[in-house]
């Protein structure tokens, strides 16, 4: 009986857990769910939710009420920004593995900021200090994960440029960086082990 429900915890045969909190540390649904979202109480994972302001989403309205366009080197060179600015701070609670901010426009996706620890002591180090602090003038609210495996909570058809969701996709969209600014980050960090 345990093998089978340890085979069965976390997937949509699990009639308790909500797999997609077990999977993306989020969920549609919120306290609303039928079933348990099991926040660990420490974990390697960290969310920071919705901490990402795409500015693409907060532009003004035009004359015809439609947002006015923003140019995307303009829009990537702000996520880099923050994304250079997000890293530099967490890194100082220890060595980071990942590093991902999510694309999705859903309300429980939108702007969320994952971060994997090497270790669950700086994961915790970094929730004490950092929850409840200041970014960009808004509270960060930040809480333990269940993810710990982003293959499991990504999009692949997102990758592939096929989601026919789009936005609102209950998988996670990771926002695109640079390939030389994720060199420079995490070498950085590989130097210093």
């Amino acid at each position: 009986m345990t093998e089978h429900l340890a085979s069965i915890h976390g997937t949509e045969k699990d009639r308790v857990n909500c797999p997609f909190y077990f999977k993306i540390g989020a969920c549609r649904h919120g306290d609303k769910c039928s079933r348990m979202h099991n926040r660990p109480a420490t974990s390697q994972t960290l969310l920071f939710v919705n901490m990402y302001q795409n500015p693409a989403l907060t532009a003004p309205l035009g004359k015809d009420g439609l947002p006015k366009p923003i140019n995307p080197y303009n829009l990537q060179d702000h996520f880099q920004r923050f994304y250079r600015d997000i890293f530099e701070e967490l890194r100082i609670f220890g060595i980071i593995e990942n590093l991902n901010v999510c694309d999705n426009l859903s309300d429980h996706m939108i702007g969320n900021v994952y971060v994997k620890y090497r270790s669950e002591r700086s994961a915790m180090k970094a929730l004490k200090s950092i929850n409840g602090r200041f970014y960009s003038g808004r509270v960060i609210v930040a809480e333990t994960s269940p993810v710990t495996d982003f293959r499991e909570s990504t999009c692949r058809q997102y990758d592939d440029n096929t989601c026919s969701r789009g936005g609102y996709c209950n998988f996670m969209h990771l926002k695109p960086i640079k390939r030389s600014l994720r060199k420079e980050l995490f070498t950085n960090i590989e130097n210093t082990k």
